[in-house]
């Protein structure tokens, strides 16, 4: 059995780690819309689903009134 005496521990190390990737995915979760910390950060066109419904002029061909 191998003697652990002297032998450090790197758990500052996996932490450091495991708050980098952290950061990593909260921005990347921020820049896709996922949360919104920071407004008006991220992707531009979110709405791109809505642009393409028809709207009542395109379905009746007159326009609203």
């Amino acid at each position: 059995m191998p003697r652990l005496v002297g032998h450090r521990s790197h758990t500052g190390a996996n932490i450091t780690i495991l708050i980098i990737i952290l950061a990593i995915f909260g921005v990347i979760y921020e820049y896709f819309g996922v949360i919104n910390i920071v407004p008006g950060f991220g992707r531009e066109g979110r709405d791109f689903q809505l642009k393409s419904q028809p709207t009542n002029e395109q379905v009746t061909g007159q326009p609203n009134q």
